[in-house]
């Protein structure tokens, strides 16, 4: 676990990079072949996003 200065700022960092990676899926689903595990990833990595869970940081 990790104490940093400001939680809010470090969590919300981590939430545009798990947005890119939805991202990121989503264009892979479209690309590739294997479409279904390509769209469970982002929907896992836009979830992931949107509820804010990141065990490492310590919040408070």
């Amino acid at each position: 676990m990790f104490k940093v200065g400001d939680p809010q700022r470090t969590l919300r960092a981590i939430a545009w990079v798990r947005y890119g990676m939805a991202a990121l899926f989503l264009l892979l689903a479209l690309l590739r072949e294997e479409k279904l595990l390509s769209l469970g990833l982002a929907l896992l990595a836009f979830l992931m996003a949107r509820s804010g869970y990141c065990p490492l940081v310590r919040r408070g």
